[in-house]
């Protein structure tokens, strides 16, 4: 078998569409490497018999009726902004008494139905959307370093920028009751004002690599991707789509250490020319609207 060749370059990498981000979808790939599946017994040897059968290696069914071998892969294509749940939300929202919030309130509605039905298509690898806690979390803790560093004060309103700006874009095309320039600012309008402003969507791809039967603790979770929209178009992977570099590699921490790879790889559908050209339309006819306007 030949060597997997991994794909060491974890950076950021930037794109930039002019199609509808509700187009977007990923097809990402996981797959344990090393397993923990080991012998249920070992046959004491015989004269005579060197070799062992080989249902001896067969994984046995968990407590939960999956095998082993169902938890070591698992392929999904992923929307953007899709919610897939992961093991440890199935559980908590199950309990209604943690549900605080309306969006809590949904996710139960949610996770109840997809249980009752049986159509959960996931279990490793799931999503955290713009509006989850941990997307608010993940970008308040933060950390460039580690050093037991302060943020500055830029970083503080970088952080709270992004915050349901997505709710507000009504107000961008309103008038400034306000004067627009200020020759004389003071101290706090220079801080209050002195922000690049533009709306922001995250969304995380998650895989629980938790050992076979024991899904749903949070210290098992990695983020396999991450994923910025802003209002202009810009889209921002890290690490970058996987293409034709080989795989990324995860390696779990604890006593029994885990190898696992994964591929994230754009599969959104090409536009249809027809599509195409009504886009056009609309940028030529914005284009002579905005031409056509009178000067202020």
């Amino acid at each position: 078998m030949a060597e997997t060749v991994w794909n060491t370059d974890t950076g950021e990498a930037v794109y930039r569409s002019r199609d509808p981000v509700r187009n977007l979808r990923l097809r990402v790939h996981l797959q344990r490497i090393t397993s923990s599946n080991f012998l249920h017994y070992q046959p004491a040897a015989q004269d005579g018999k060197d070799l062992i059968d080989l249902a001896t290696f067969r994984p046995h069914p968990t407590a939960s009726g999956h095998r082993p071998d169902e938890d070591e892969e698992e392929e999904l294509v992923i929307g953007w902004q899709e919610k897939l749940f992961s093991q440890f939300e199935v559980d908590l929202y199950q309990n209604e008494a943690a549900c605080q919030s309306p969006l809590d309130q949904q996710y139960r509605q949610d996770i109840l139905k997809l249980e009752g039905s049986g159509r959960r298509k996931n279990r490793r690898i799931f999503t955290y959307t713009d509006c989850d806690r941990f997307t608010n979390l993940e970008e308040h803790c933060r950390k460039m370093t580690t050093a037991r560093e302060v943020p500055s004060f830029l970083v503080e309103r970088m952080a709270n920028v992004r915050r349901r700006r997505q709710d507000r874009r009504g107000m961008e095309g309103s008038i400034l009751k306000s004067r627009i320039v200020n020759w004389e600012p003071s101290e706090d309008f220079v801080k209050s004002q002195h922000v690049i402003n533009t709306p922001l969507q995250t969304m995380y791809i998650m895989a629980d690599l938790g050992p076979c039967g024991k899904l749903g603790y949070k210290n098992y979770e990695h983020v396999l991707c991450t994923l910025k929209v802003d209002s202009n178009g810009v889209i921002t992977v890290k690490p970058d789509f996987t293409g034709l570099k080989g795989p990324y590699r995860i390696e779990t921490e604890g006593e029994k250490q885990e190898l696992w790879k994964y591929t994230v790889d754009n599969v959104s559908a090409l536009a249809q020319p027809e599509e195409e050209e009504r886009e056009q339309r609309v940028f030529k006819d914005v284009r002579a609207n905005s031409s056509l306007a009178p000067g202020g």
